[in-house]
């Protein structure tokens, strides 16, 4: 999958950009934290940024309940953070998917918000992305307590998504670019990615790398992230057509 030639993310609707001029706030989208030139915001700023999250999430939350009820059976169901909530707006077109995307969710924040979501029909394939917001330096992903809360969350998600689902993917964690470096460390990248494969390994889901053309620079980092953020793509119509290619392929 490739970037565009400029550092600016494509035009549309279903763009970061766009769904930041349609009131999606960077904060929704799990820009939390930094400042201008990717400096670490003040306490009262992360505060205001974490509110604005939980603003997303709130409104988020009726918007999937209403694409859930109008599913049909063997849809396609996107779950997780802002990589889903953008990847799904970038398959709109696509009558069988629902996105049930949460910018700036985390693991943890994600598998309390699925209380409040019902399938009531079966999806086909469910696709869940996280990590993105799990890797906070502030946080200390690398710690024992950490990555056990980080598996033990996602592993709730993964039960709930099978069953639900038919089949279920979880996309390994996305590398970061250098200007997400401070906020978020390039070393959790490979590490929570190794876990969620230890985890499907033991709950039967599949662990699959839509971003593996994006490793292009050191260990958990990558050139195609959106400066000054760092973290989300420049091209989510490529990161789309990537995914139609793993759907398409035959169960393992």
């Amino acid at each position: 999958m490739s970037g565009s030639d400029d550092d600016r993310p494509r035009s549309g609707p279903w763009t970061r950009r766009g769904l930041l001029a349609g009131g999606v706030g960077a904060a929704a989208l799990g820009i939390v934290g930094l400042g201008a030139g990717g400096i670490l915001a003040p306490p009262d700023a992360v505060r205001h940024d974490r509110q604005i999250a939980e603003a997303h999430l709130a409104a988020r939350l009726p918007a999937i309940r209403a694409a859930l009820a109008a599913a049909r059976p063997g849809f396609v169901f996107l779950a997780g953070n802002s990589q889903a909530e953008l990847l799904g707006a970038a398959m709109a077109r696509r009558p069988d998917v629902v996105n049930g995307g949460i910018g700036g969710t985390s693991a943890r924040r994600y598998a309390g918000a699925i209380d409040g979501l019902a399938f009531p029909v079966r999806a086909g394939v469910a696709v869940l992305f996280v990590g993105t917001n799990d890797i906070l330096r502030r946080a200390d992903p690398l710690s024992a307590r950490m990555a056990g809360g980080f598996a033990a969350a996602t592993g709730r998600i993964v039960t709930w998504l099978a069953a639900n689902a038919d089949r279920v993917l979880v996309a390994a964690v996305p590398p970061i670019g250098p200007e997400a470096g401070a906020e978020r460390d390039p070393a959790a990248v490979a590490a929570y990615t190794a876990l969620l494969r230890d985890l499907c390994a033991r709950q039967g889901c599949r662990v699959f790398d839509p971003f593996a053309d994006l490793r292009d620079g050191p260990p958990g980092l990558t050139t195609r992230a959106v400066p000054p953020d760092g973290v989300h793509l420049r091209d989510y119509d490529a990161l789309a057509a990537g995914l139609e290619t793993h759907l398409r392929a035959p169960p393992d």
